[in-house]
Order: C-alpha cells, then structure tokens, then sequence
C-alpha cells in the first residue's frame, strides 16, 4: 500500500499530464468524444477504436482534412497510439493543440492495449 502511494512510484504506474484513462473516458457521453488513432494508417487497418479517425504524423497532410469535417469545438479529442511505450498520440496530440489549436486534447494512458484489455472482441 505504501508503495502505491509513494510520490517517487514507479513510472508505469502514474498518468502523464494530459493523459486519461480509458475509465475516465467511458464516463463521458459517447458523442462528445473525437477518438483519434495516431498509429500508421496499416495498423489503424488491422483494428481501432469504432469510429475513430486515423491521423499518424508520417501521413498528417493527406490525413488532417477528415479529422477537421468531424471534429467540433466542444468535442474532447483523445489521441492514442500502441500503449505506454509509444510516443505517436503524444506526438500528434501536440501538433493537435500548436497547429489547430485544439484545446480539450488528451492522450489515452495505455493506449490501444488498454482498450483491447477492456475489450478483447476489438481483435488485432
């Protein structure tokens, strides 16, 4: 118990600034949420999060113009990628916020693994 609460835990262990978890994110309303996979468009193929657009930067200017028909300024837009490991959804997360200025940006904690966790019938 000690240890979960230590201020000096271990890393895998604690949410970034900016992330949210997927059960943070199940509690909001399903249509104020944009759902954006930062993974290569090959890998968004093979399975995603249902109805969640494709936007990897590698592809970003053949990719931005569908995120912008559906996006709204009151929608939370949560960006994910493989998991902890991967660094793609902070990426595009960011260029989200300096390019577009999008406001309500968050990065999925544990990512497109999490979800597959919670929801195992998601395949990939």
């Amino acid at each position: 118990m000690s240890a979960w609460l230590h201020p000096r835990k271990p890393e895998w262990d604690r949410q970034h600034r900016g992330e949210v978890s997927l059960a943070t994110v199940a509690a909001w309303p399903k249509r104020e949420v944009l759902w954006i996979d930062a993974r290569a468009p090959e890998i968004f193929e093979k399975g995603h999060i249902p109805d969640a657009r494709n936007l990897a930067s590698a592809v970003w200017d053949s990719q931005v113009e569908a995120v912008l028909q559906v996006w709204k300024p009151e929608l939370r837009v949560v960006v994910y990628c493989d998991g902890h490991g991967c660094g793609a959804s902070r990426e595009v997360a960011a260029r989200l916020k300096s390019e577009l200025g999008f406001t309500t940006v968050y990065v999925l904690n544990g990512g497109w693994d999490a979800w597959r966790m919670q929801y195992p019938e998601a395949g990939q």
